[in-house]
């Protein structure tokens, strides 16, 4: 068998390594590699020349100079000119001792000429027989940044809290912090302590319930089991509340109050305003206010009182008097009679101008707008003067502008009213010549038509210095016309508010001794229904029937009793008349009639009773309409008759005209009664 050098396949027992051909490091080479391969920037420096005698890689790479360029260069090299003169001074400091392993902070200059921040850490090193330093060379230019941002950070939050500390404490406004799940007071404003009375001391060893009165604990000890019940409660506006002072007072105040983190404590900041003053006004003025409510419905009701019991002989008078003069009178009973009624209109015109003022006091005058021929509406207004003014020998002339439009929509009754006056004002102080009412029209952006009312007299005049106070309640010309012209000083004053109702204006130009115009200016809308029809102004005519009507009266006072059906006589109607609601009950259950005229108050059962018994009885088989007849003209009458069961209303005097109207409304052109007379069912 030939000798081979690899092993036998069947030897047993450990392999032999090879011997390492690699030759140990020196002690000096591993030094020199652990130095220039260390991560962070090292170099080594002469202390008696400060010149640099070895770099790292790292320094090589940091710095931006070659190796060779820093062994060229001394530790001055590397320093800003600004800090030459503490290096000098450092060094000559220690350059005669040891100075041991010891740290410094430096700055250097890089080689593309920026300035770094460095912590050197350094120790003393024999090198060749010299004494030098080995220096480790950390930048902490970025560290002294962000520990110099992080000391500004926390000098800028330490001068916020102490603002917010201050805003908090010196806010004008009570104001305290508390702790949620303790109710303890946390913190308080300057405000709270001077309010209160206790001290910012006393109010941090107190909790909530112990500066609220017996009263309001329970109360809060379910707000605060509210606030930990696991949600933010958030911002909470206004809570009433009442607090106990350090004096034993109790005031009035409101909580408005939000969340809050303090010191990773949930607590909430409340804000406290002393509303106690402002409670005692409000209930001052809730007691004012109630009183003047009282007040104003004791005099509404005296005003109804005073309608009732007036209206009702106004009613005998102005009703006898017109039978009066249908009457075959000579001529001077026919005079005497038409000055009772002159005298009895006068005297209705009068109480119609009182109710309308507290109307307009009270807020309840409401307007009924729709669509109206303005032209017929004044033509019938001119109309109703003319009479007054013949007496007089005195013309009332009309001058309507052709560009005036003739349909309008408004409430064409109360237009009437306010023209009504001025034109009536005109004629009683006007002793020769004539009364103009000049209308004019002109167009406005919103498609309304400004129409604009004149009515000029050659009257007395009025004094400059007292035309401006015209418009004013109870006001006249001058104490004369008091005595020569008579009257009560409202109807300018309710025409200038009924004007200003209606969005409008109204005034008056005056020369003493050569006349007056009164002037007013309504915007009035385009009517809807071009079919318009004049504003109801009084005029009528008589109903027209198949068959005379029969009409049931209820009516106590006996004067009334004829009035009443001598109206209704005028108007074509039968008549049967009854003293109180239950003998009106009675006539319908034996007699079918066409219309029931209803007096409201009467003795036993009243008129309001008597309708709502008819209307059970009829179980909605049969309808009798029923027109109320009143004395009571205040406002919300009408909606008391209606909510009785009642059709219609109309108040005393009786005007010929509008019950004619009402019955033309009610009762068909075959009255019923005049088909049939079978009796209603029993009640």
């Amino acid at each position: 068998m030939s000798k081979s050098s690899e092993p036998d396949a069947h030897q047993v027992g450990p392999r032999k390594r090879p011997r390492s051909r690699v030759q140990p490091l020196s002690r000096e080479l591993q030094h020199r590699l652990l130095f220039e391969h260390n991560p962070l920037p090292m170099m080594v420096y002469e202390r008696s020349t400060l010149r640099i005698l070895a770099v790292s890689n790292a320094a090589v790479a940091s710095y931006g100079y070659s190796r060779t360029e820093f062994l060229k260069m001394t530790l001055r090299d590397l320093t800003p000119p600004d800090d030459i003169d503490w290096l000098e001074s450092l060094d000559t400091s220690q350059r005669g001792d040891e100075i041991g392993q010891r740290s410094r902070w430096a700055r250097h200059r890089l080689k593309d000429g920026s300035i770094i921040e460095v912590e050197n850490t350094g120790d003393d090193l024999v090198l060749d027989g010299r004494r030098c330093r080995i220096v480790l060379c950390q930048n902490v230019t970025e560290q002294n940044r962000a520990m110099a941002e992080l000391a500004e950070a926390r000098e800028q939050l330490r001068a916020s809290a102490e603002e917010y500390r201050m805003l908090f404490e010196r806010n004008p406004q009570p104001l305290l912090a508390y702790d949620c799940e303790t109710l303890r007071v946390v913190a308080v404003s300057d405000a709270s302590i001077a309010s209160s009375g206790y001290s910012r001391g006393e109010f941090l060893e107190m909790a909530l319930l112990d500066f609220a009165p017996e009263e309001e604990h329970q109360a809060m000890l379910e707000y605060a089991r509210e606030n930990l019940g696991g949600e933010r409660l958030g911002l909470q506006l206004a809570r009433p509340r009442r607090q106990l002072n350090k004096d034993g007072t109790i005031i009035d105040i409101e909580v408005t109050s939000d969340d809050l983190i303090l010191g990773g404590r949930r607590c909430r900041v409340c804000l406290s305003i002393d509303v106690t003053e402002r409670n005692r006004a409000s209930a001052a003025l809730a007691s004012a206010r109630d009183e003047a409510v009282e007040a104003s419905n004791m005099k509404s009701a005296f005003l109804a009182n005073m309608s009732h019991e007036i209206r009702t002989p106004m009613n005998g008078v102005i009703g006898m008097t017109e039978l009066l003069l249908e009457m075959n009178l000579t001529d001077e009973q026919r005079e005497c009679a038409e000055q009772i009624a002159r005298s009895g209109e006068q005297m209705l015109a009068i109480i119609n101008d009182i109710l309308d003022i507290s109307k307009i006091e009270t807020g309840h005058l409401e307007l009924d707008i729709s669509d109206f021929d303005l032209y017929e509406t004044i033509e019938a207004t001119c109309a109703v003067t003319r009479v007054q003014a013949a007496a007089k020998n005195l013309r009332v002339e009309l001058e309507i502008d052709p560009e005036t439009p003739r349909r309008v929509r408004g409430d064409g009754r109360r237009l009437h009213q306010v023209l009504l006056n001025l034109v009536t004002n005109a004629v009683k102080f006007t002793s020769s010549g004539a009364v103009t009412v000049a209308v004019k029209a002109s167009h406005n952006p919103n498609s309304s038509e400004v129409i604009r009312i004149e009515v000029r007299d050659s009257g007395i005049g009025i004094d400059p210095a007292r035309l401006q106070h015209m418009f004013e309640p109870f006001t006249q010309a001058d104490a004369s016309t008091t005595r020569n012209y008579g009257g009560t000083g409202l109807g300018l004053a309710i025409a200038r508010e009924l004007v200003e109702l209606m969005g409008g204006t109204i005034g008056a130009d005056s020369d003493p001794g050569r006349g007056s115009t009164f002037w007013f200016e309504l915007q009035l809308g385009a009517p809807i229904d071009n079919a318009a029809k004049p504003a109801d102004t009084g005029a009528a005519s008589a109903p027209a029937w198949a068959s005379a009507p029969l009409v049931l009266v209820a009516e106590d006072s006996p004067i009334n009793q004829i009035v009443a059906a001598r109206a209704l006589e005028r108007c074509g109607c039968r008549v049967q008349v009854v003293a109180d609601g239950q003998e009106a009950l009675d006539a319908l259950q034996a007699q079918r009639y066409d219309a029931v005229l209803m007096d409201c108050q009467m003795p036993g059962m009243d008129g309001y009773d008597a309708t709502g018994e008819l209307r059970r009885s009829e179980q909605g088989l049969l309808h009798t309409p029923v027109i109320a007849m009143t004395a009571q003209a205040m406002d919300g009458d009408r909606e008391r008759c209606l909510a009785a069961g009642m059709d219609d209303y109309i108040t005393k005097p009786l005007r010929h005209a509008e019950l004619a109207e009402a019955l033309r409304r009610w009762i068909p052109a075959t009255p019923m009664a005049a088909r049939a007379a079978k009796p209603l069912p029993a009640a």
